[in-house]
């Protein structure tokens, strides 16, 4: 698993998100990220975790949504 911590993902939408922590939950990666800004020199208020997900051997993420996925996973990675 290569790490993304502090690398930048840059959404399908064009929208970056900055990788601040990295986490294996049931076999899973997750990733929790926050927007920058269009010019890439901020952030934005908007932290989401995401799902790395493969589609045809190809890297991708998708937004978590299982409520109780994101409550074991702001429960467990903290930010310092």
């Amino acid at each position: 698993m290569e790490n993304l911590t502090n690398q930048v993902l840059t959404l399908a939408n064009g929208k970056g998100y900055l990788v601040l922590r990295q986490a294996v939950y049931r076999g899973v990666v997750y990733f929790l990220a926050a927007e920058v800004t269009p010019d890439g020199e901020d952030f934005t208020n908007e932290f989401v975790f995401f799902e790395k997900t493969d589609t045809d051997g190809k890297f991708n993420v998708k937004k978590v949504k299982d409520e109780a996925i994101l409550k074991v996973l702001a429960s467990n990675i903290k930010i310092d």
